[in-house]
């Protein structure tokens, strides 16, 4: 019985974790998905939701990266009161995460009513498509700010989230209403989609509070 209990123990100990390959074989396929958008990240253009997953991966990973950023410049500024990390990280997480929501939300309704009329997750995969380029700048910058090379990694930052929130989003419906000739121009599109956002914005603004959406753009005027 002892002889049986081992032999069964040893083949059991022997069997791969089914938890652990699934975790290896999502991080395979993203890590392969990542390398492709690096190269040439207007492949996302290409395929919509197929990879709504990825895409979503990568954008919750940009975000998560920035917050943590964006806390190390934050602590080294208030080195003699500085905030808690889990409280700040959750709140500008979520803020950060519902105002690329509002951008995605302006690009969804342009795309729909003046464009291609592509799903929400296919917007989803077009934007977070584009983010490797600014994951790897994100992580440049930590990797800064962790050396205390502040200024530098200050401006990565602000150059990351510049580009994520601002420029990206209007390459992006340039794109949709360049491939869409019965649509709007695309200039027509530029200012449709900023008028779009900005109305979206301020409603959000609205329903969080001022002083919440006040201290995250404090701690973001540090930065310019």
């Amino acid at each position: 019985m002892d002889t049986e209990s081992v032999v069964s123990r040893t083949r059991s100990a022997k069997q791969p974790n089914v938890h652990v390959e699934n975790i290896k074989r999502k991080t395979k396929i993203y890590s392969s998905y990542f390398m492709k958008q690096l190269k040439k990240p207007s492949h996302a253009n290409n395929h919509g939701e197929t990879e709504f997953t990825s895409s979503l991966v990568s954008m919750i990973l940009f975000v998560a990266l920035v917050t943590i950023s964006l806390y190390l410049f934050t602590n080294n500024l208030f080195w003699s009161n500085s905030p808690s990390f889990l409280p700040f990280f959750m709140e500008v997480f979520l803020l950060t995460f519902f105002m690329i929501g509002v951008v995605i939300l302006s690009l969804f309704l342009i795309s729909n009513f003046f464009g291609p009329q592509h799903s929400f997750k296919a917007i989803i995969s077009f934007y977070g498509g584009q983010l490797s380029p600014l994951i790897i700048l994100s992580i440049v910058s930590i990797f800064l700010m962790l050396v205390e090379s502040f200024t530098y990694g200050n401006a990565i930052l602000t150059i990351s989230l510049i580009f994520g929130l601002f420029i990206l989003p209007l390459y992006i419906i340039s794109f949709l209403l360049t491939n869409n000739q019965s649509g709007a121009d695309p200039l027509y599109g530029f200012i449709l989609y900023i008028i779009t956002f900005t109305i979206l914005f301020m409603l959000f603004v609205i329903i969080v509070g001022d002083s919440k959406i006040g201290g995250y753009f404090d701690n973001m005027n540090y930065l310019f």
